[in-house]
Order: C-alpha cells, then sequence, then structure tokens
C-alpha cells in the first residue's frame, strides 16, 4: 500500500501528518518534495547538543511492518539527509538516511536512539539516490536499502522495546545549512515484516 496516493499539492491523504511540517513541501507527479528547514534534526548525542525537531511526514503503525520508501536529494550540506524512520517519543526513534558525510561523499547512515543516538556510515553511494526499508518483527528491527528497488543490501539489525503502535515516516533534514531538498517517490507499508534480516529476503 502506497500511502502516497490520494495526496496531491499540499494536501495529505488520511492518516498522514506532521511532526514539525516544514516551510516547502508538496505532491506532484514525483512523489513529496520537501525542502527543511536549516539547522533542523533527530539527534540526541550522549552529553552533546540534542535536536528534536526535523519534519517528519508519519503515519501510525501497529505491530510489524515492512516500510519502504525511494529517496533522492539535493544534499548542500554534511548531515543533510533524506530518511526513513521509525519513531514513539523524542528520545525513543531510529532513522535509515541516505546522507552527506563530511567529507562530501554521499552514504546511507542509520541511527537507533534509546536514549542517546549512536551514528553508523554503511556504504557509500554513486549518487543521492536509493530505496530504503525499515522492518519490524516484535521488537527486534531490520534495515536495507536498494540501488534499484530489487536487491536488498544490509544496513543493521537491532533490538529496541518499542510500543505497539509507533510512527513510521518518512523525513528530510538540514542540521547546519539550507538548501536541502529531498524527494520521496513513495511510501509504502505492508504489515508483513521481512523474516531473514541479513539476506534481505
Amino acid at each position: 500500500m502506497n500511502l502516497f496516493e490520494g495526496c496531491h499539492g499540499r494536501q495529505l491523504a488520511d492518516g498522514l501528518a506532521w511532526l514539525e511540517e516544514p516551510p516547502d513541501w508538496r505532491f506532484d507527479i514525483e512523489g513529496l518534495h520537501i525542502v527543511p528547514w536549516a539547522k533542523t534534526d533527530f539527534f540526541r548525542p550522549y552529553q552533546g547538543t540534542l535536536k528534536d525537531n526535523a519534519c517528519l511526514l508519519y503515519t501510525e503503525v501497529t505491530g510489524d511492518f515492512t516500510a519502504v520508501t525511494h529517496a533522492r536529494a539535493e544534499l548542500v550540506g554534511f548531515g543533510d539527509a533524506a530518511a526513513l524512520t521509525v519513531r514513539t517519543a523524542p528520545a525513543q526513534w531510529a532513522k535509515l538516511c541516505l546522507e552527506r558525510s563530511p567529507i562530501g561523499d554521499i552514504s546511507v547512515v542509520s541511527v537507533v536512539t534509546n536514549p542517546w543516538s549512536d551514528d553508523a556510515n554503511n556504504e557509500v553511494l554513486p549518487g543521492p539516490e536509493c530505496a530504503l526499508r525499515i522492518t519490524r518483527h516484535g521488537d527486534v528491527f531490520g534495515m536495507h536499502y536498494s540501488l534499484d528497488g530489487k536487491g536488498w543490501r544490509f544496513v543493521r539489525t537491532f533490538g529496541l522495546a518499542m510500543p505497539e503502535t509507533v510512527m513510521v515516516g518518512v523525513h528530510a533534514q538540514a542540521p547546519f545549512v539550507g538548501g536541502c531538498h529531498a524527494t520521496f517517490s513513495c511510501f509504502e507499508l505492508s504489515p508483513q515484516p521481512v523474516m531473514d534480516f541479513r539476506s534481505g529476503e
């Protein structure tokens, strides 16, 4: 089920809502476009400066699920990202990002927060575009990405005791400078989890 069906212009389909609505967003035939505010992020570094102000378009999901989006982005500054996110509270969430590194590379980045954020870079990508997937089976989660939407590459698995009902959605962030532009062509949800997190099948 693609939750973007029924969205157009600045109209959201039933079941979708904003957490921190961005200044510039719209739907067109390419999907959802987001231009986030500068200095926006989800990140809780241990003994560091906390940020919890990124724009998240989400729906509530109960039980097991698999969420998929295809993202491409103009990533201007370090930390700029288009992401797929699962969240319950400011101190409990996880995100899988298409993100710009400090030296300008584009890579897949994952962050799990409970209550402090870790930060793990995956492979460098050939360009700022890929499919992102998060799947839940009980309190175990898996993250994958794909360059073609078919062959899924393993990013990580982790255990996180989240409530039965969580927020799942897409978000864009620009931690330092303005100019990021993220496009999400779809936001697909299934009640079926991926059974083998390591192989992605």
